[in-house]
């Protein structure tokens, strides 16, 4: 599979005198190579902008979507969503859940809502306040009375 000897002690003189004589331009290239890299890196970045929600199915034209944070202190931390009865309270419904920086699209009745998780509800304006009041307010869940 090798060249035989000679030929590969002249290819590795040949690459010898090549790489000695395109030393500085290497040197050179490697320099512009490491600038460009360091301008790169120190650009800032641009601003990012939160892509608007997709507009809901027109079936959907009265429900809206909105976003509550659970606090350590909700009563809801730590309830499975069986347990929460939002639905029965309030009329609300949990469609998804971002949970250190990671999505639960539709969560079943056993996933468990945990302090820090943004719970992303859906339903009109009358049920979503309904809603936030009861993750809002320590001890104003369903079971809890």
């Amino acid at each position: 599979m090798l060249p035989p000897l000679k030929v590969l002690v002249l290819l590795l003189i040949v690459v010898g005198l090549v790489t000695g004589l395109l030393w500085r331009s290497f040197i050179k290239i490697y320099a512009r190579a490491q600038v460009a890299l360091q301008q790169t890196f120190t650009r800032p970045s641009p601003p990012r902008h939160e892509p608007a929600p997709a507009p809901l199915p027109g079936i959907l034209h009265e429900a809206n979507l909105d976003t509550v944070s659970v606090a350590a202190a909700s009563a809801a931390a730590g309830k499975l969503i069986r347990e929460l009865r939002l639905r029965t309270a309030t009329g609300a419904s949990i469609v998804g859940i971002e949970r250190n920086g990671a999505s639960i699209i539709n969560p079943g009745p056993d996933e468990e809502i945990q302090a820090g998780d943004r719970v992303l509800i859906l339903g009109n304006r009358a049920q979503l306040n309904a809603a936030r009041a009861l993750f809002e307010n320590p001890g104003s869940l369903a079971t809890d009375r």
